[in-house]
């Protein structure tokens, strides 16, 4: 029996031994992030099939990151990632700004969060002349602790816009909040009474924070749907912000960001190279990119050689 459909099927085969060997496997996340994941599991478990003595993971940005909270009649997809590659045989994960940190808990091997801020800070007191005239800006409040890192780091003003659409994080889709189903009202004791949630309503856009005269840099860990950007940027050149800039780890620009990004308010947006955004870089001239290179290649280096990672951390807080 012949099928008209071709499988597409991912082979790996370690061209050289890698018994008893430290064996550091560098997965950048592609667009096409499923084929990305069953490379990455399908080359650990070569490895460790191989007998190399340990497997270490180098993983700049944690694909599914953004779904590691339950969501209506979903699924924590990141806990399962985390399984999968730790089943596979991973003995150590290292990854840069993961979404939450509590998604380190997912793993039961050790994990190694780096940090991208100390790269991105150094490019505003390099890049941007006069960014003592600057306030860091946080998009919504639950970007607000990452401002505040920010600010309180070069010595800024803090600025926070509250009333914009909800994003996919809101309580509304956090998940528990199904009715019951009741097919004999009777069924329900007449002493119970469960009190319900008001449902949230969007108040007027407004920044909390004079960014009059001032250049906004907005800052956050993922830049993938751009739109809450634009209007943040629309925001506040409305309220008198001068140039816009906006900092973050990973680059994800889906689909029409590069598009959207050049037609905008925004004067610059910086990410670092976590993920490969050449293209993008080329339809859009005002994407900037920041090496982090240099933490990865010393984090590996620490590993292998047995050396503390705690230099990699330092002046690094519980909120950062």
């Amino acid at each position: 029996m012949q099928s008209g459909y071709m499988v597409l099927e991912t082979r790996v085969q370690i061209q050289e031994s890698v018994r008893g060997k430290d064996v550091f496997i560098i997965q950048t996340v592609s667009k096409d992030v499923n084929t990305t994941i069953m490379e990455l599991l399908i080359m650990v478990y070569a490895c460790r099939t191989s007998c190399a003595k340990t497997i270490s993971g180098v993983i700049p940005y944690f694909p599914y990151s953004k779904q590691c909270k339950m969501r209506k009649r979903g699924s924590i997809v990141s806990k399962l990632l985390a399984s999968m590659m730790c089943k596979a045989g991973l003995t150590h994960f290292i990854t840069m700004d993961l979404h939450q940190k509590e998604i380190q808990g997912f793993f039961n091997i050790p994990v190694d969060n780096l940090r991208a801020s100390p790269f991105l800070l150094q490019y505003i007191q390099e890049e941007i002349p006069d960014y003592r005239n600057a306030v860091i800006v946080a998009k919504s409040p639950s970007s607000a602790k990452r401002a505040q890192s920010f600010a309180e780091r070069l010595r800024l003003g803090i600025a926070v816009i509250h009333g914009e659409a909800q994003d996919a994080e809101s309580d509304m889709v956090d998940g528990r909040h199904s009715p019951p189903v009741v097919k004999n009202i009777s069924a329900i004791h007449p002493s119970l009474e469960i009190p319900l949630m008001f449902p949230k309503e969007k108040p007027p856009i407004t920044v909390v924070g004079d960014v009059g005269g001032r250049i906004a840099i907005i800052v956050d860990d993922i830049i993938d749907d751009v739109d809450s950007f634009v209007a943040a940027a629309e925001t506040l050149k409305e309220r008198g912000a001068y140039k816009i800039f906006i900092m973050a780890t990973h680059g994800l620009l889906s689909s029409d960001a590069p598009r959207l990004i050049e037609e905008s308010a925004i004067d610059e947006v910086v990410v670092t190279n976590t993920i490969p955004h050449e293209i993008q870089k080329l339809q859009c001239p005002k994407i900037k990119t920041v090496d982090i290179s240099m933490i990865l290649s010393e984090a590996i280096r620490r590993i292998h050689n047995g050396e503390s990672m705690s230099y990699l951390f330092r002046n690094i807080g519980m909120d950062d």
